[in-house]
């Protein structure tokens, strides 16, 4: 048994530098909201763990082979980004260990987002702030990702910027960070899908999913006919994705999309997995790459 910590990339030299953490999920809560739990089989496999680590670093900062998609990678940003990755198979099977639940109507697994500050807050020795945490999970069962986005703490200063005339702020820190509960066996661009999720705020610009009819958020509106513009961020005026990238729009559908840096591939945030040209080719439309990069390098920059 044994507590392994290892720092993937130093980030700035500061003492709250942007942090991305990829934890171990010591416990399972099976099913969510039943308050049951069962070990996490990950904690029997440290190489399994260090290898979906990898996997995760290499998607956030576009290093899987061929893919396009890199927003983390800008070199405004790449370096002040720590990520740090924990494991710990020596801890007791209790609730308050678990930080992804097993869905009990999906196959989907949930971080459990409201324990992560706490549960992180066990390991001082190394100085975990975190701005985005995954949780990985070797569950037999629960095959699908998810996300939360992040509580801002919207008492503290940030960077402003607009939408739609709109006043609001990249916040330099969290209530809780962005949580994200992700099987050990992912693949493609699920990691950095769902960071989109993840980096997001509740209260300053939600990132949803683009695969679905989805409620309004940051890269997605609704309504019918499709207006030519999509929204005006910060001063920039973006164009609406008349065409689904390709994929096309349902005709139940009232959902449309901002315009794609790539109009060949499906978007990050929408089905990927359909792109002609492969699913790591995929990049993030228009205002979703500008508004992390915007908030990336805000948190990133702050005192």
């Amino acid at each position: 048994m044994a507590l392994t910590f290892r720092e993937i990339r130093p980030g700035a030299p500061k003492s709250n530098p942007f942090t991305i953490a990829i934890v171990a999920n010591p416990v399972l809560e099976a099913p969510w909201n039943s308050g049951a739990v069962i070990a996490d089989p990950i904690m029997g496999s440290l190489p399994i763990f260090q290898a979906a680590a990898a996997y995760i670093d290499s998607s956030l900062f576009g290093g899987l082979p061929g893919q396009r998609e890199a927003v983390l990678a800008d070199p405004t940003i790449a370096t002040a980004i720590r990520v740090v990755s924990l494991f710990d198979d020596t801890l007791p099977v209790v609730l308050g260990n678990a930080l992804a639940a097993q869905d009990g109507s999906s196959f989907t697994l949930v971080a459990r987002r409201s324990g992560f500050r706490a549960f992180l807050a066990q390991y001082p020795q190394f100085h975990i702030q975190t701005d985005v945490v995954y949780a990985v999970s070797a569950s037999p069962t629960h095959t699908r990702a998810s996300a939360w986005f992040t509580s801002d703490d919207d008492a503290q200063p940030g960077v402003p910027f607009t939408l739609d005339g709109n006043a609001f702020l990249h916040r330099f820190y969290n209530l809780i960070p962005g949580t994200i509960a992700i099987p050990a066996n992912s693949t493609s661009l699920t990691a950095i899908h769902e960071f989109g999720h993840a980096i997001s705020s509740y209260t300053n610009g939600a990132i949803v999913d683009l695969y679905v009819d989805s409620n309004p958020g940051l890269n997605n509106k609704r309504g019918r006919p499709i207006p030519a513009v999509f929204a005006n961020y910060s001063g920039t005026t973006l164009a609406s994705d008349l065409t689904r990238d390709g994929l096309g729009y349902p005709g139940s559908w009232s959902s449309y999309h901002c315009e794609l840096v790539d109009p060949t591939c499906p978007a990050v945030m929408d089905n990927y997995w359909l792109s002609r040209s492969g699913s790591v080719t995929c990049q993030h439309d228009r205002i979703t790459r500008q508004y992390i990069l915007d908030r990336v390098r805000a948190k990133a920059g702050r005192p």
